[in-house]
């Protein structure tokens, strides 16, 4: 160590200064106390910068977490809303292709209507009893043949009714008629007779009076 009065270098056990006799305890003491306290600020200093450099770390270890929570919950938003879109388009195409079959399973089911009918003739037939029952033959044209229709006919005798007129369901023959018997044999001759025709579904289609003879035999109209 040097004097700090002479500036003579010493050994560093030396109390006195070899050259001038100055005590050396208090520059030892001295140089001692700032190598101790530069050493000190040294260490702060290192241990500010290590925790400085542990924050910034941190900070950035939080950082990507919150990033990578964020896109996760972001990824599962669009999944959820994707799932929801899915479902909703097929809901609606499932929806779409089960009416479409109930469409043309209804329209199926629906017997063909049919077309605008007139009566155009016929005749009415009765036994030479009066307990025989009363035939009917009624053409509507060769158009119709094939179709199923529902046929009335109420009989009466000087206005008074000789039957209940029964709905009676029948397919109209290859040459455009409707062949139709009465259910039961009247106590007497009908001299008027009203003719309904309707379609399956109870529409009516036609109708005509006919005027009759209260008299045995087949009488045309």
């Amino acid at each position: 160590m040097n004097c700090p009065n002479c500036n003579s270098e010493n050994s560093d056990s030396a109390k006195f200064c070899k050259k001038c006799g100055t005590p050396l305890k208090k520059s030892i003491n001295h140089q001692t106390m700032i190598n101790s306290i530069n050493e000190g600020k040294s260490g702060a200093d290192n241990t500010t910068k290590y925790i400085i450099i542990a924050l910034v770390i941190i900070a950035v270890v939080l950082a990507g977490v919150f990033l990578y929570l964020g896109f996760a919950n972001h990824a599962d938003d669009n999944t959820q809303s994707n799932a929801m879109d899915t479902n909703a388009n097929n809901k609606n195409t499932s929806t779409v292709q089960s009416s479409q079959p109930s469409t043309q399973s209804s329209t199926q089911a629906t017997p063909s209507k049919p077309k605008s009918m007139t009566i155009q003739g016929g005749s009415f037939s009765t036994g030479s009893e009066l307990s025989d029952k009363t035939y009917a033959s009624i053409y509507v044209g060769k158009e119709h043949a094939g179709e199923n229709v529902v046929v009335q006919i109420k009989y009466s005798r000087d206005g008074n009714s000789l039957n209940n007129g029964n709905m009676v369901p029948i397919t109209i023959d290859s040459n455009g008629y409707i062949d139709i018997k009465s259910a039961d044999a009247y106590k007497y001759y009908p001299d008027y007779a009203v003719i309904k025709i309707f379609d399956t579904s109870n529409n009516l289609l036609t109708t005509q009076s006919v005027s009759l003879s209260p008299t045995s035999g087949t009488q045309t109209f």
